[in-house]
């Protein structure tokens, strides 16, 4: 009787702490983003190419159109880096060492090569149908159970540099959770830069090609983050607009000259192109896909559980992104007096006018930088000192009051640009001989 008494005591205690341990994972009251297509998150490609690879070269239209098809989508539903390597060839102007440490991060084979959300799936080469092949990784990446979480990034431009803001909460699986089998989100979270619609040289092409979504440089690299379900963490970052770039050993550029180490940068980054794209990565999943025909990455590096940019900030949120409604241009001798009319429901943060004195899409030196001031109508104002006959090509870089992004269309200031062409000698002595002609059939009638 005793022993039966005991028993059940002791069956009770054990009981109770296990109770004590075993606790209901409650996920937040947060509701996940309702991504488009219905995916679970937004699914990330990382490209490695080359602009002197020709099978590189060879499926980049089918690479574009796909990039294209998805920017025009409501929200962006992917989001795409592009890192250059100098496999194949070996002058690529954007193959940083940064760029290199990336794809031996994957322990790249080859160019061209595709990563989809970490090496879930993993695409080597590239040949015909390669626009319909990553547009079907994708689609699976982003159908695959992952970690649910929300991410958001935001940045803000101020005169040299950015502010980036990340913010990253873990919804939770919701259950049971135990301290054996705890309910959190092991990650690594980085930050890449990138610049959109570059022109560079492409040895293969022996002309300059326009480029997509380039990997400039990271802003954040491998940041280690562990949440429970319903935290929530930020962070900021200044990233101040790089004038150099360090080159990995065998980089040349397009004459042959030695490039190792830390270079001016050919192609000088263009504020109104830069865009920060986030990436949370879950470093207790490894899983790759099993549909036949398709491989994940052999590293197993941690896949991607969710990825954002600002622009998919804004469209998860609901946030217009702000917008120039009107100009006014005033030409006050020397000075391009810029006026512009800004709307956003939530109000503007910032503006600033970049500019030039060549062309919409010049990329040959870096973009002058001015604030504007801005009254209490919004109206934004700047003058661009220039001298006469140079064209004055500008855009405006503004922040709503929700951090929205925004970067107006080039725009060349009206009555700008009409150089004086002095007389040549040639013309001069022309001139006087029609004169002279002139005068003398005068003088006979």
């Amino acid at each position: 009787m005793n022993f039966t008494r005991n028993f059940i005591a002791i069956a009770v205690c054990f009981l109770f702490v296990i109770s004590s341990l075993v606790t209901p994972s409650v996920a937040t009251n947060q509701e996940p983003d309702e991504y488009p297509n219905g995916w679970t998150h937004r699914p990330i490609m990382e490209q490695f190419t080359s602009l002197g690879c020709p099978p590189c070269m060879g499926i980049d239209p089918d690479v574009a159109k796909l990039w294209r098809e998805f920017r025009e989508e409501p929200g962006l539903p992917v989001t795409f880096v592009s890192f250059h390597q100098i496999n194949g060839g070996s002058d690529d102007e954007f193959a940083s060492q940064e760029a290199k440490d990336r794809y031996n991060h994957y322990s790249v084979q080859g160019t061209p090569d595709a990563q989809f959300d970490g090496g879930y799936i993993e695409e080597l080469g590239g040949g015909d149908g390669t626009y319909d092949t990553y547009k079907d990784h994708y689609y699976e990446s982003g159908e695959r159970d992952v970690k649910p979480t929300e991410l958001r990034v935001w940045q803000e431009f101020r005169e040299d540099r950015f502010v980036f803001t990340v913010n990253l909460t873990y919804l939770g699986e919701g259950g049971i959770s135990t301290p054996f089998n705890p309910d959190v989100l092991d990650s690594s979270v980085y930050l890449f830069v990138v610049e959109d619609d570059i022109m560079a040289w492409s040895s293969v092409e022996e002309k300059e090609v326009l480029t997509h979504n380039v990997f400039r440089e990271n802003a954040l690299t491998n940041e280690q983050i562990e949440l429970q379900a319903a935290e929530t963490w930020t962070h900021e970052v200044e990233w101040i607009i790089p004038d150099t770039i360090d080159y990995m050993s065998g980089h040349e550029d397009k004459d042959g000259n030695a490039q190792e180490g830390e270079h001016p940068i050919p192609t000088p980054i263009n504020p109104a192109k830069i865009s920060v794209v986030a990436v949370v990565y879950d470093n207790d999943d490894t899983s790759r896909t099993t549909s036949s025909g398709k491989t994940g990455n052999a590293a197993d590096t941690p896949r991607a559980a969710n990825s954002a940019t600002p622009e998919t900030t804004a469209y998860d949120e609901q946030n217009e992104p702000p917008k120039v409604v009107n100009y006014d241009e005033k030409l006050n001798g020397n000075l391009a007096e810029v006026s512009a009319v800004l709307e956003d429901e939530d109000g503007i943060g910032s503006a600033y006018v970049i500019y030039n004195f060549h062309n919409g899409s010049y990329n040959d030196e870096t973009w002058g930088v001015m604030p504007m001031q801005i009254d209490e109508n919004n109206v934004a104002t700047a003058s661009i000192e220039f001298s006469s006959g140079d064209p004055v090509w500008y855009r405006i870089l503004l922040v709503d009051g929700k951090q929205g992004f925004a970067a107006s269309d080039a725009k060349q200031f009206e009555g700008t640009g009409n150089k004086v062409v002095e007389d040549s000698p040639g013309f001069s002595i022309l001139a006087v001989t029609v004169a002279l002609l002139i005068g003398l059939i005068r003088r006979k009638n």
